[in-house]
């Protein structure tokens, strides 16, 4: 695991506050590695198309996933998770406080996958979600340079430190 990877215990311990996020279940998933830097709502995946399964990101589930779970059979709903999690997800949210259903939590343990609550509207979360998995993604580097603004566009001009970057600006 790269030392800069974005883990879902890092995302966890950055944002729990912000995001209002309380795990639920799956701790011992928590290095699990989030790959792509946005949330999926898996519907179509609990559903059995799993053809385009975005299984890189966060998983949000809302009502619509969850009413729709809730109408299967407890057995089909076990076969449902089990082939979720067998993507190796990141992890799962569930938005609107919404209670995971035992067998969710059942599966989510035995494939360590971290669930987590969340009082939001699904769409609040994603959005709030989305801007910080952004940041935590954002590459970073340091130039030394001046910043100067020519027609009202950002410029900078690089150069060692010390050398005549602000004399070359006005020339």
């Amino acid at each position: 695991m790269k030392s800069d990877a974005i883990t879902v215990e890092r995302f966890y311990t950055e944002h729990a506050s912000a995001l209002e996020l309380n795990l639920v279940a799956g701790a011992n998933g928590l290095k699990r590695i989030i790959r792509e830097p946005t949330v999926n709502r898996p519907g179509l995946a609990l559903s059995g198309f799993t053809r385009y399964f975005a299984n890189k990101r966060l998983q949000v589930i809302g009502n619509a996933e969850a009413f729709f779970l809730k109408s299967l059979s407890p057995e089909e709903q076990a076969r449902r998770y089990e082939m979720f999690f067998s993507y190796k997800v990141p992890c799962v949210v569930f938005s609107r406080n919404l209670q995971p259903q035992k067998v969710c939590l059942k599966a989510a343990e035995e494939a360590r996958v971290p669930v987590f609550r969340c009082p939001m509207v699904t769409m609040k979360f994603i959005n709030l979600a989305t801007l910080a998995l952004e940041m935590m993604f954002a590459p970073r580097g340091t130039e030394m340079g001046s910043m100067v603004d020519i027609l009202g566009v950002g410029v900078i001009i690089r150069a060692k430190a010390a050398s005549a970057k602000a004399k070359a600006c006005w020339r």
